[in-house]
């Protein structure tokens, strides 16, 4: 194993991904039982399901906050299940939160700043060659014009409106150069005008490989290329997104008669 990212995952038709039998227990409550999940390279997954259904804690499961029952997680062919989160990070898995985590008193410049130097290892170090200072700088400004954030660089982070909070998510997020992101009811509380710039920042990188719980069916709708939909900890169905609409048991599920989740 080892903790360097590759650069090739786009040439392979391997999972960057792969779930097998990831299973998670608190006391006597199965909260995911037994998950099978592939995720390719370029995937755009949404994972869907009634309240309750699992998803926040099969993402905890994914990214290293929780550690499974069972099953294993592998991720660019690396065995990862008993990794903690900020070795999973450092090969390229990043994840935004259902809540905003920022530092506020911070402007924009500043948090997306704290971001790269820690992805180039140079978080806390005072002295540094001035060339690489430079870099650092250069690369803060790519990443604020991509996010249409440089009008608000210099703006307290706890000042901005909710969406554009958002976007200083995503650019923390890509400052890592991430494999895989990992998001987390990412619309949730937009306008309809803040949803669609968060789409034109998520789409503009069109081979990264995200995957995202999302509520919004209509979002997902235009944005997934594949689904999953889980239910009581279980998926229930899996496949394109016109294939999940028309599914008896996703319909089943998200009208209650079949909901039996307990745990999120």
């Amino acid at each position: 194993m080892t903790d360097s990212a590759t650069s090739n995952d786009a040439l392979t038709d391997e999972p960057l991904l792969r779930l097998t039998g990831v299973s998670k227990v608190f006391g006597t409550v199965a909260a995911v039982k037994n998950v099978n999940l592939d995720v390719r390279p370029g995937e755009h997954r949404a994972l869907i399901g009634p309240n309750g259904a699992g998803k926040s804690t099969l993402f905890k499961l994914v990214t290293g906050q929780l550690p499974p029952t069972d099953g294993s997680i592998v991720f660019g062919g690396d065995d990862v299940s008993g990794w903690p989160a900020f070795r999973r990070a450092r090969v390229g898995m990043a994840m935004t939160f259902q809540h905003s985590n920022l530092f506020d008193d911070l402007t924009v410049r500043e948090n997306v700043t704290l971001a790269v130097q820690r992805q180039r290892g140079r978080a806390g170090r005072v002295l540094t060659p001035l060339r690489r200072e430079r870099e650092v700088h250069e690369r803060v400004a790519v990443l604020l014009e991509e996010s249409k954030l440089s009008v608000h660089a210099d703006r307290p982070a706890g000042a901005l409106a909710h969406g554009q909070r958002r976007r200083v998510e995503i650019a923390l997020a890509y400052a890592t150069e991430p494999r895989l992101l990992l998001l987390d009811e990412p619309a949730a509380g937009m306008s309809p005008g803040e949803i669609e710039d968060f789409l034109d920042l998520l789409l503009s990188r069109p081979n990264l490989t995200f995957v995202m719980i999302e509520h919004n069916i209509d979002l997902v709708m235009r944005i997934a290329s594949s689904i999953s939909v889980l239910d009581a900890g279980e998926i229930i169905a899996e496949g394109p997104p016109a294939s999940i609409v028309a599914s008896e048991a996703v319909q089943v599920a998200y009208l209650g008669s079949a909901g039996k989740g307990t745990a999120q």
